[in-house]
Parts: C-alpha cells; sequence; structure tokens
C-alpha cells in the first residue's frame, strides 16, 4: 500500500446552496427564475446554515444576490447580505461568496463600457461593508454564462452565435478582472476562488474550457489586464459527462496548467433521476483520491446543491440532487444515506 495515499490529509467539507439568478424568456416575457426564491433559503436561511454545521461543513457558499443587493447603479440594499454574513458567523461557518451567479441587474447593459466598474463598485462596497470576509466567488461558472448567453440564446442579453460568445467572454472577463481588483484594493488578503466546469472533453478541449480562467490569470488576452494575483485557487465544478478522460485525469491536467495555484473542488452532485446520491459522492470521493495518490491534492471536497434545487427550464420539477430535499411547506427531509455516507468519509479519514 503506498504511504502518500494513507497519510494524505483529509479534505475540508465545503456545501453549496443553488443561488442561479439568470433570466430567461417565459411566455414572451422576461423571466427571472431565482433559485433563492424556489428554495426557499430566504425564508430557511437560519436552518439551511444550522443543517450545514449539523454534518461537519467547514464552509458555505452563499448568495450575495446582485439584482437585489444592487437595485439601482447608485443603491445598495443589504436586508439580504447583513442576514448571511450575520448566519454564517454564527453557525460557525466560513463564507464563500458568490458575487455574480449568471444573474445581473435589470438597469445593467452587461454589453456595456460602464459595466465592468459597475460590477467592480458592488464588489468594492462588499468589502467595505463586510471587511472579516475572506472568501469571494467573484464570479460563478462565467464559461457557462458565456455558452448559455453568448452562444445559445438562453439568457438574458440572449447572443448567438460562436462571434457573440467571445464577445461576451471578453466582457465577461473584464469584469471579474475589474471587481477582482476591486476587492483585493480593499482586502489584500482576500481568498479569490475562481470556480468553472471542468468536464470530459469529447464536447469541449480543456483550452476552451479554461479560457476564461487563463484569461483572468492574464495568460491569454492580455491587454484585458488580468494577472496572476486576481486568483487564489481555481475551483473545478464536475457533474455527469462522457468519463472519457476520467475526473482523476482532469484533476492531474488541472493541476498540471495551474501548477502555480490550488485546486478546490467546488462543485459536485450526481444526476438526480437514475442515481443514489451517495454513489456518486463515493465515486466523487474516489476519483479525488485517485488523483491525491497520483500527486494531485485537493484540500476542498463541496457538494452542490445542499439543498436540493429546481429545474432550470422547468422551476416547478425539484431536482433530487441535494442532501435534503424540500417538502411541500419548505421543510428540509434528509436524505439519510448521504448524511451516513458523510460520517463514514470522515471516519474512513477521507474529510475532516
Amino acid at each position: 500500500m503506498n504511504s502518500q495515499l494513507v497519510t494524505s490529509e483529509p479534505m475540508e467539507l465545503w456545501a453549496f446552496l443553488e443561488n442561479s439568478d439568470f433570466q430567461r424568456r417565459k411566455g414572451g416575457t422576461l423571466y427571472r427564475q431565482d433559485e433563492v426564491a424556489l428554495i426557499r433559503h430566504d425564508e430557511f436561511l437560519d436552518e439551511d446554515h444550522r443543517l450545514m454545521k449539523s454534518i461537519g461543513c467547514v464552509g458555505i457558499r452563499d448568495a450575495a444576490r446582485w439584482y437585489i443587493s444592487q437595485p439601482r447603479s447608485t443603491h445598495f440594499d443589504w436586508y439580504w447580505l447583513d442576514r448571511v454574513v450575520e448566519s454564517a458567523q454564527k453557525h460557525g461557518l466560513n463564507l464563500y461568496l458568490d458575487l455574480w451567479h449568471y444573474g445581473y441587474p435589470d438597469w445593467m447593459d452587461i454589453l456595456s463600457d460602464e459595466a465592468p466598474e459597475q460590477f467592480a463598485s458592488f464588489a468594492r462596497e462588499i468589502a467595505l461593508r463586510y471587511p472579516h470576509l475572506t472568501h469571494y466567488c467573484i464570479c460563478n461558472e462565467p464559461s457557462l454564462m458565456v455558452d448559455y448567453a453568448g452562444k445559445r440564446g438562453r439568457w438574458r442579453p440572449f447572443l448567438r452565435g460562436a462571434n457573440n460568445a467571445d464577445r461576451l467572454r471578453r466582457q465577461i472577463c473584464r469584469m471579474i478582472i475589474r471587481a477582482s481588483e476591486a476587492v483585493l484594493q480593499v482586502n489584500p488578503k482576500a481568498q479569490l476562488i475562481l470556480p468553472d466546469p471542468w468536464h470530459a472533453t469529447d464536447q469541449a478541449s480543456e483550452d476552451k474550457q479554461a479560457a476564461v480562467i487563463d484569461t483572468v490569470l492574464g495568460r491569454r488576452d492580455s491587454e484585458l489586464g488580468g494577472r496572476s494575483a486576481l486568483i487564489t485557487a481555481i475551483g473545478l465544478n464536475h457533474y455527469r459527462d462522457s468519463t472519457l478522460p476520467p475526473f482523476h485525469i482532469l484533476i492531474q491536467n488541472a493541476f498540471r496548467r495551474w501548477s502555480d495555484k490550488p485546486i478546490w473542488f467546488t462543485e459536485t452532485s450526481g444526476p438526480p433521476i437514475g442515481w443514489q446520491q451517495c454513489e456518486w459522492f463515493w465515486w466523487m470521493l474516489a476519483e479525488v483520491r485517485l488523483a491525491a495518490y497520483q500527486g494531485a491534492p485537493m484540500p476542498v471536497f463541496t457538494w452542490a446543491p445542499a439543498i436540493s434545487m429546481y429545474d432550470w427550464v422547468q422551476e416547478e420539477r425539484q431536482l433530487h440532487n441535494g442532501i435534503w430535499r424540500i417538502g411541500d411547506q419548505g421543510e428540509r427531509l434528509a436524505d439519510e444515506r448521504m448524511i451516513a455516507s458523510i460520517n463514514l468519509a470522515r471516519q474512513y479519514g477521507y474529510i475532516h
């Protein structure tokens, strides 16, 4: 038995609460699908954080809800975010804050010259208001936003085609770069973890999947102003794919590509149909442990979502991909096999 496998450090268990709030067309009108409202996290915030602590989570990724926290370009409303910060502190959870999760305020023209500084202003105000906040997700899955909003035309601003996708990618990168700089100007010790999908390459090459991260790092399109200091750690989000190459190989490839950065596992959960979530949990643990055995360890393992979410097209359909599903009255109903699996993984020394 290889001693590296035996002595490798347990990972920290983190949880992610689905908080996307993209705008799509529904019945001929513009509709914002806000997962925080759909899963009723705005009602069950304190209970949700308590549940994360009960399974031993070290940290929680939660939402800044940009469109709510900045309802006008010159006005900020901190009611929601004050609650999030206070609850996380109360329950002893490291808060890893999503500033931008696909959606953006109604008043913003995302393609305008002003958009990067408008986003930077939002990030700066958050850093000033919460000086003890250490972990930032400036933008979650920017390359997915590029695909859905810039190539396929599914989400606002409803662009289509490869040229528009590249146009939106460059603009999103400008926004991430400016917002990251704004946070670091206020808090030079802030931890900026940028998560993006990382999947088998039969649909998209690794170079294409890495395009946003590489741009923010200054390795691509350097005229946009990216630099290494704007990302503290790379986040890999991984869900079902063709498994070719398998995930542990993809992890090793990420380590080679970004050899100067820590790599976090920032999202995973199993398909909501045809799987028990605990099956996926053990599969991903095995893949991550195999990568660590081969010299590519990750310090953080994140389940996403911890509270089951709703379908992005049929929002009335709950996807049972969480550790808890949602009852008719909003009550949180535990997947006992998932909780047992987490406890067992902790006994085995796989997670803290």
